[in-house]
């Protein structure tokens, strides 16, 4: 089974088109973390909070095994389950993800610092007629080539940020993971990845302009069995910005896992 976990400031849907390139081969779950989308939120949205989440989730399920692959934020949480429950972990693929360093893109600092009453007036405007629009914009900024991303991945957004919970989740997990020097070293995975096992597969968009390309190459060096693939049209969401490219990396990574069973 593929585990995929979604980023910050979305939801399950954004592995839509994943799913499908997946199920050809592979039994696949796409977990919608709490206060994204349709999930009730949680008092705390701690790395370990929500790994454990994930654990009580296979378990609910009896799924024992998995492929966990996760983007931005959830790139983090799967480094952070590999790490916890090593056991449970075939292959593991980092995307654009969060905790593999200090740097962040300047505007995610200027949001973790925002006074929350602030961040409360404009979640507030944001739920106004027409709020939503400029919620896509924002997203739209983080893509390299937005005009190559479906449309569906537009309507779900919009949707989720007609949603407070969403916005607030959103916000919350902003403040909890960036400081005044950028990403907190305490939610870093970096120092640990030498003692991941598993094979590790680390994809970047080479304009991600949320993490620097430079911490992947750095990762990598630190992964006992680690592989990277840069993919030179993609930003910050390289699994909606280069499709196709993705699955070029993604689709062989875990499909050899099938030939060691």
């Amino acid at each position: 089974m593929i585990l995929l976990l979604h980023g910050n400031a979305t939801s399950a849907w954004a592995w839509q088109d994943i799913m499908t390139d997946l199920a050809s081969t592979h039994r696949v779950l796409a977990l919608a973390l709490p206060g994204y989308g349709d999930t009730s939120p949680l008092d705390d949205i701690h790395p370990s909070v929500l790994t454990d989440f994930v654990a009580a989730f296979l378990d609910k399920i009896d799924v024992q095994e998995v492929i966990v692959v996760g983007h931005s934020l959830g790139g983090l949480l799967a480094a952070h389950f590999t790490l916890t429950y090593p056991g449970r972990v075939r292959r593991l693929v980092m995307a654009d993800s969060a905790g593999l360093g200090r740097a962040v893109n300047p505007g995610v600092i200027g949001a973790a610092l925002t006074p929350k009453p602030v961040a409360e007036l404009v979640i507030s405007a944001l739920l106004l007629p027409g709020g939503g629009l400029i919620s896509v914009l924002a997203s739209a900024v983080q893509l390299r080539q937005p005009w190559r991303v479906p449309l569906h991945f537009w309507r779900h957004h919009l949707r989720l940020s007609r949603s407070r919970t969403f916005l607030e989740t959103s916000y919350q997990a902003v403040r909890l993971g960036t400081g005044p020097a950028g990403q907190r070293a305490r939610y870093s995975c970096r120092g640990r990845l030498c003692d991941i096992r598993v094979p590790t597969l680390i994809i970047w968009g080479l304009s991600d302009e949320i993490y620097p390309v430079w911490q992947a190459v750095a990762a990598l060096r630190r992964l006992p069995r680690g592989q990277l693939t840069i993919i030179p049209g993609a930003g910050h969401v390289s699994i909606a910005d280069c499709h196709e490219e993705f699955m070029d990396a993604l689709g062989p990574f875990v499909r050899d896992e099938l030939k060691s069973l």
